[in-house]
């Protein structure tokens, strides 16, 4: 049985209908199988009138055979037929583009985002998805034609919309036409923005989704498709107050009522956050009641006995007991903590012990301790009275007040550490653990303190102890981030939070989100970073402390985007907030007070690095670094000499001081663009030299450097003429992959007639591609000279055919070696992290023929082995920098983006650069994906030329330049870098 609505099929497919009639007609079309069947034969038969154009040519249409005067013309069935074949062949193009379709009137959408092309952005509900799978359970297609058609009609929006969310979305093909429109400036910006943010989003490429969308809400702050995805970004990376702002603000501004209405049912499903909050808030009332003695506190107490921090209340409960009977009254609440720690009758023995003491004795010490806990105890009053609480036999209730008070008492600590490391109960063994680390971290010795904080948080978990796991774990993450170790702080980061929020530790949450913000910053994830601290100011908005370190990290991002008006906003927050700048914020100060400049920034300094701790030799200098990177750009003479005494003073910190390196570092780039702003490039140079330890070349040199908003290249030509490009106000940093461009001509062409150059790169420019043309024999020069290779006979390594993991092919590699050369080759199983570390230390060449894979989180290379008796199958730059190369090799790495890494402005922390540290005298590497076959003959031709005696950049240009003649490999062959 038809309707009246079946009639309409060939109009609606000739674009024939008004508006209202094809919507009338879409939703007809959504339940009806017959006009379903029909549309399609129709489809099909437009696609056997393209092919009968291909191979016979067009045909020319009358005009009665035209749609729009076919009503005017005498039919019959052969001319209807006709008619079909005819209209598809030479009609369609002039069909109106957006309404030819019917793909945006059904009744489901299989794309989660929102596209900005109108019809496609109608609202519908989402279409079911099987379990375990990404796929809808009634896919829907469309004719293959319609992308081809839209691209001949130039309909690119409506293509990007058919390829993302006529069907199962296909993001490559629409990323692909989206960055055509961008380059071409094609559509609005806001919209291609936002369209390319729902493809990386379908990809699962989440924070490039983000940027993406902030980028579009930033042309458009208004953009509700934008915001409706940023929405889901945040959700689905575990920001659900974020998340569920962007929903609101959905509902409250988008003018289609489904998605109104969808939005806030999204908002609403995020309201559990809300209740983690509150029962965090009723918990804390809670505890407080139960150490304050009140009424019912205890069946209180009970029902939070899940939330961890209700352990930590219950000692506190316990010392403020006057009696045995009151203390015995908490009984079954120990019960239930023992219970869930699994440990035995820790806190009911303790419990017991504490109700058979002397209260004649014990009573007036717990209503002390009842006191310092509800504040009514001033800190010259208990300083008075600490040394007799110390005396006394209360030992729990000492040992409650040194906890409260051993920060603000330094005098205590070690009476700290005393009463808590031999504890019989593991809480307070934990507890003198954590504050040796603080120790650690305040003395900047990093090192020791991950060593205490990775045995704490072992034991922590063994007694599933989780209130104080969640500490350890930020601190362990604060620890590694400055051993620049940040895979594995982010690792803890993120199950610190994953803890908190499962035992609902709502100030636990923002402390950790800050953590997971940190590895961001310091890996430059400017739009990560961000959303982390944007989501823990929402968490910890009432505390000023947190407040004054999120706007000061939210400076540092900002000072990475070069965004220097909101990183003096940012840090103008921090200052207002009244407490003193951390060096943290510091740090901030100084870079953006050389071009925003406040009259209140040498104040806030000068306050804050009163406060800082002067102990250490590294942490002087740190000082006077700061000090002088701040006073060099108001009084140039003090401010070098500032800068000069910091390098003076690193020079004599051991090598466990880890702020001293960051101070020499940082020294040499203030001194270098003070040099610059004078106009004296050819000291700017010597610094270069310097920083290494030998003299800068007198000709074949370039140096190169950037310092947030300002850059520099210095070089010495053939001819040893100096020549330099000073940027003092730049708008975007260095391309972090190729460098291509970024040398001016001029100083390109005194250097092509150089047998090689020396570039003097800084970190982080030391391991990025095409800084000179691969027609001059360059490389990055590490350090002052060549080590000193052993006697003996030469032993070529040769690591290939490595068994991976399932799923994961072998390489296969050939070697070259030479004569008189004994080779040994690790292979297979045998190939593990430390039989390679172990063999590589005697060899005199080295080839790493396996997969070079990139950290999620760092973007540093490593490189994958078999698997190892521990479980590891990664050798990364630090594994290596802890061995010594006595045959001072030359190391091929034959293995994809291994010369990439993740460089702070002190060290660079890439492979390249842990092989030279180690003791090679050279190594080759790539910046890109490289094919194993001809890698391994393309660096075998290198090896040959080497040991014929020609230097090795001069070998790898020569080869590649003849390769490139040839026609081979241009791509991957520009990547190949040389370090010595």
């Amino acid at each position: 049985m038809t309707s009246e609505h079946c009639s309409q099929l060939q109009a609606f497919a000739d674009g024939m209908l008004s508006v209202e009639q094809e919507r009338t007609f879409g939703e007809h079309l959504a339940d009806c199988t017959r006009c379903q069947a029909e549309l399609t034969g129709l489809f099909q038969l437009e696609q056997l009138g393209r092919r009968h154009v291909e191979e016979h040519g067009p045909v020319e249409v009358p005009w009665y055979l035209v749609a729009q005067n076919r009503r005017k013309a005498i039919g019959g069935l052969i001319i209807f037929t006709l008619t079909l074949l005819l209209t598809v062949v030479g009609v369609s193009r002039l069909s109106p583009a957006p309404s030819a379709y019917p793909l945006w009137e059904r009744g489901t959408r299989h794309l989660e985002a929102r596209v900005t092309y109108p019809p496609a952005d109608r609202y519908r509900p989402l279409a079911s998805t099987a379990m375990g799978s990404k796929k809808s359970l009634a896919p829907s297609t469309y004719s293959a034609s319609i992308p081809a058609e839209l691209e001949q009609r130039g309909d690119l929006q409506q293509l990007v919309a058919v390829y993302l969310a006529a069907g199962d979305p296909h993001p490559k093909d629409a990323s692909a036409v989206l960055e055509r429109m961008k380059t071409e400036g094609v559509g609005d910006i806001s919209d291609v923005l936002c369209d390319l943010g729902a493809a990386r989003y379908a990809e699962r490429d989440d924070w490039e989704a983000l940027r993406l969308f902030n980028e579009a809400l930033s042309h458009k702050p208004t953009h509700v498709q934008a915001l409706w995805n940023r929405a889901l970004v945040y959700r689905r990376v575990g920001l659900p107050l974020l998340a569920r702002e962007g929903f609101k603000e959905v509902e409250r501004t988008d003018k289609d009522e489904g998605w109104r209405r969808a939005a806030q049912e999204e908002a609403e499903q995020l309201d559990d956050v809300l209740l983690r909050k509150k029962k965090w808030l009723e918990a804390e009332k809670a505890g407080e009641a139960l150490v304050a003695g009140s009424g019912s506190a205890i069946e209180t107490a009970l029902r939070f006995r899940g939330v961890p921090m209700m352990r930590r209340d219950f000692y506190d409960a316990v010392r403020t007991r006057g009696s045995a009977e009151e203390v015995r009254a908490l009984r079954p609440l120990a019960e239930q903590l023992d219970g869930q720690a699994g440990a035995g009758t820790v806190l009911v023995d303790y419990l017991e012990s504490i109700a058979a003491s002397d209260f004649t004795q014990r009573a007036p010490w717990a209503r002390l301790y009842a006191r310092l806990v509800s504040g009514q105890i001033s800190s010259d009053e208990l300083k008075t009275l600490l040394p007799g609480l110390l005396a006394s036999k209360e030992n729990d209730i000492a040992l409650g007040v040194l906890v409260r008070t051993h920060a603000n008492h330094p005098e205590y600590s070690a009476e700290f550490i005393k009463r808590t490391e031999n504890n019989k109960d593991t809480w307070f063994k934990l507890l003198s653990q954590q504050f040796q680390a603080k120790q650690k971290i305040d003395k900047k010795q990093y090192r020791q303190a991950k060593e205490i904080l990775e045995s704490a948080l072992n034991d922590c978990m063994n007694a599933r102890l989780f209130y104080r796991c969640i500490d350890i774990e930020n601190d362990l993450s604060h620890a590694l981030a400055w051993l620049f170790q940040i895979d594995e702080a982010e690792q803890h980061a993120s199950e610190g939070l994953r803890l908190a929020r499962k035992l609902s530790q709502w100030d636990k949450e923002g402390v950790l989100l800050m953590a997971l913000g940190n590895v961001a910053r310091m890996t430059t994830k400017v739009p990560q970073g961000r959303a982390y601290y944007a989501e823990a100011l929402r968490v910890l908005g009432d505390d000023a402390e947190a407040r004054l370190n999120i706007h000061q990290n939210l400076a540092h991002l900002a000072i990475q985007s070069l965004e220097l008006d909101e990183a003096r906003a940012q840090l103008d927050q921090a200052m207002d907030i009244g407490l003193p700048l951390t060096i943290h914020g510091v740090e901030a100060l100084v870079d953006v007070a050389r071009t925003r400049h406040s009259a209140r920034d040498t104040t806030a300094l000068e306050e804050s690095l009163a406060l800082e701790d002067q102990e250490t030799v590294g942490q002087r200098a740190y000082t006077s670094f700061l000090r002088g990177r701040f006073i060099v750009e108001i009084d140039p003479e003090r401010g070098r000499n500032l800068l000069e005494e910091s390098i003076r003073e690193a020079a004599k910190a051991g090598p466990e001081d880890p702020l001293a390196p960051h101070a020499r570092a940082y020294s040499y780039t203030s001194l270098i663009f003070a040099d610059a702003q004078q106009g004296d490039y050819l000291s700017a140079l010597h610094r270069f030299g310097d920083e290494r330890g030998f003299e800068a070349p007198d000709k074949c040199v370039l140096a190169v450097t950037e310092d947030t908003e300002r850059s520099l290249l210095v070089a010495r030509g053939a001819d040893r003429r100096l020549l330099s490009d000073y940027q003092p106000m730049r708008q975007h940093y260095f391309p972090t992959e190729d460098l291509s461009g970024i040398v001016p001509r001029e100083i390109v062409d005194a250097l092509e007639p150089c047998n090689w150059v020396d570039v003097l790169a800084r970190p982080p420019l030391e391991n990025r591609a095409g800084l000179l043309p691969s027609d001059i024999a360059w490389g990055y020069r590490m350090r002052i000279r060549p080590p000193q290779q052993r006697e003996g006979p030469a032993l070529h390594l040769v690591v290939n055919d490595v068994q991976y993991e399932k799923g994961v092919d072998p390489l296969r590699w050939k070697p070259h070696p030479g004569s008189n050369v004994e080779v040994r080759i690790l292979r297979g199983l045998d190939a593990t992290p430390s039989r390679v570390l172990k063999e590589m230390e005697h060899a005199t060449e080295i080839d790493l023929a396996t997969h070079g894979l990139s950290s999620p989180v760092a973007t540093a290379s490593y490189l994958l082995l078999a698997r190892d008796v521990d479980g590891s199958n990664k050798l990364n730059e630090e594994s290596i920098r802890k061995i010594r190369l006595t045959g001072a090799p030359l190391v091929i790495l034959a293995a994809c983006e291994a010369a990439r890494g993740t460089s702070a402005l002190h060290e660079s922390k890439s492979l390249p650069n842990a092989f030279l540290t180690a003791g090679a005298r050279g190594v080759i590497a790539a910046t890109q994906k490289i094919p194993d076959k001809e890698s391994s003959i393309f660096f075998g031709e290198v090896r040959e030329r080497i040991r014929g005696g020609a230097p090795i950049r001069v070998a790898v240009r020569d080869v590649r330049k003849k390769w490139m003649d040839e026609g081979q490999g241009a791509d991957w062959l520009n990547g190949i870098l040389v370090f010595e």
